[in-house]
């Protein structure tokens, strides 16, 4: 039986985690092949508190949990989820659930066929009836700046649900610079440098999700964007990648 791998990286999430650690409980039991890697980034809130209660409370080999004090970023997290990571398939979910877990099956199904697969909004109509003018537009601006720095051609690169097969996982991982914002894009982007296969599922945000208030800056964050962008090309081109 395949054995899959599932990290989920977690910033003071003490808000919803106890009802993201009982779905993976759930699920876990449900689906054996899968094993869970909570990571947590640094939180302030009590995150920590919480998780280390609920594995004392309910002892289980399928859930993980790394933490460490200092807050170094998603794609720190999924990195270092990935240095533990044991499996067939190795994938990362956003910590919060925006994306079900039933999105894993599809996934896993889809990785069968291809090295990398990636969630996509935009194969889900459902995902856009209830997004705010400001999300919508960000979402635009985000992905028309990677496609076009980067010649990659995913509407949707940084949908928080993605799969490797092991071997591709651990040669795109190892290449990886970006610990924060754009790491999704870079990993991509490597992806395709090192010639793996990418494929795309349709992923829905829960409604949940769809209501939470945006963080989002256009300018400032698209500023921020461009930046992670000009360093990928710039790694490339000076061979940081090879």
């Amino acid at each position: 039986m395949m054995k899959i791998a599932v990290i989920l990286p977690v910033y003071n999430e003490a808000n919803c985690i106890e009802q993201t650690f009982d779905k993976i409980v759930d699920f876990s039991q449900r689906y054996h092949a899968y094993n869970f890697i909570i990571v947590n980034d640094g939180s302030t809130d009590n995150t920590r508190e919480i998780l280390e209660h609920k594995l004392k409370a309910l002892p289980t080999n399928h859930i993980q949990l790394i933490a460490y004090s200092q807050r170094r970023g998603k794609g720190y997290a999924v990195r270092k989820g990935s240095e533990c990571a044991e499996g067939d398939c190795i994938c990362f979910m956003d910590g919060d659930l925006a994306y079900s877990l039933e999105h894993l099956e599809p996934l896993v199904e889809k990785l069968e066929k291809f090295d990398v697969v990636i969630g996509c909004r935009n194969l889900d109509r459902a995902n856009f009836r209830n997004l705010t003018l400001l999300r919508k537009v960000a979402g635009k601006i985000f992905n028309w700046i990677s496609r076009s720095l980067l010649n990659l051609k995913y509407k949707d690169m940084q949908a928080g649900i993605k799969g490797f097969k092991k071997n591709a996982a651990r040669e795109i991982f190892k290449r990886q610079t970006l610990t924060g914002f754009c790491f999704d894009a870079e990993l991509l982007f490597l992806a395709k440098k090192q010639g793996y296969t990418i494929g795309e599922i349709p992923a829905r945000v829960s409604q949940q999700h769809l209501y939470k208030s945006s963080r989002v800056n256009i300018l400032k964050d698209s500023l921020k964007m461009l930046g992670c962008l000009l360093k990928i090309i710039y790694n490339d081109r000076s061979g940081v990648y090879e």
